[in-house]
C-alpha cells in the first residue's frame, strides 16, 4: 500500500486469491488498526482485528475503491466491531470492580437523600436532572424517588447491577460536590 498507482492491480491480485497481494495489503494496514483498536479496547485489540480481518475477507470481492477507500472501509469495519464487542460485554455481567466495594461506598454517603428531603419533590426532580447527566440523573430519579433497588433498576435501564451502582455513585459524588455547602441554606 502506499502506492496509489500498484493499488489497482494489487486489489484486483488479492480479489483473485493471490497470497502476496493479500499479505502486502495486511502489512500495509495492519499495524495502524492494531494502535486504532488498542486505543478503544485494549484488552481485546487483537481478537477485534481478527475479527475485522475475517470481515475484510468476506467483503472483498465486492470492495471497489482506491487506496484511500479500502482503508476507511477496513476502519469502519473496525468501528462496526468495536461497537459490536461494547454491546456485548454489556449483555454479559463484568464486573470490574468487586459489588461488596460498591454497595458499602453507596451505603457510606447519601447526598441525594439529604437533599431531596430537603426540596420539594418536583424541586428535586429539577434540581437532579439540572446538576447531573441524564443517565445519572436517570439512576438517581429510579433508586431514589422510584424507590427502585439496584437490580430492578438495572432492569428498567437494560444495564448491568454493576453499571448503576457506578453511575450512581458517580452521581453521588457529583451531588455531594455542588449541593454540600449548599444543603445547609437549602433548609
Amino acid at each position: 500500500m502506499g502506492d496509489d498507482r500498484r493499488f489497482p492491480e494489487l486489489l484486483a491480485a488479492a480479489k483473485q486469491g493471490d497470497e502476496t497481494a493479500i499479505a502486502v495489503l495486511y502489512r500495509g494496514l495492519q499495524p495502524r488498526l492494531v494502535r486504532f483498536l488498542r486505543a478503544a479496547e485494549p484488552r481485546h485489540a487483537d481478537d477485534l482485528a481478527g475479527e475485522v480481518w475475517m470481515a475484510v475477507a468476506r467483503g472483498l470481492a465486492t470492495f471497489e475503491g482506491d487506496d484511500r477507500g479500502f482503508r476507511a472501509w477496513v476502519f469502519s469495519i473496525a468501528r462496526r466491531r468495536i461497537a459490536d464487542h461494547r454491546r456485548r460485554s454489556m449483555r454479559h455481567d463484568v464486573s470490574l470492580v468487586e459489588s461488596e466495594v460498591l454497595e458499602r461506598i453507596e451505603g457510606s454517603d447519601d447526598p441525594e437523600r439529604t437533599a431531596v428531603g430537603r426540596l420539594g419533590a418536583q424541586d428535586a426532580v429539577t434540581l437532579v436532572q439540572a446538576l447531573l447527566p441524564e443517565d445519572q440523573a436517570e439512576v438517581v430519579l429510579l433508586r431514589v424517588l422510584g424507590d427502585l433497588s439496584v437490580d430492578e433498576t438495572a432492569l428498567v435501564l437494560g444495564r448491568t447491577a454493576n453499571w448503576v451502582r457506578v453511575t450512581q455513585h458517580r452521581a453521588l459524588r457529583k451531588l455531594a460536590d455542588r449541593l454540600g455547602p449548599r444543603i445547609d441554606v437549602i433548609r
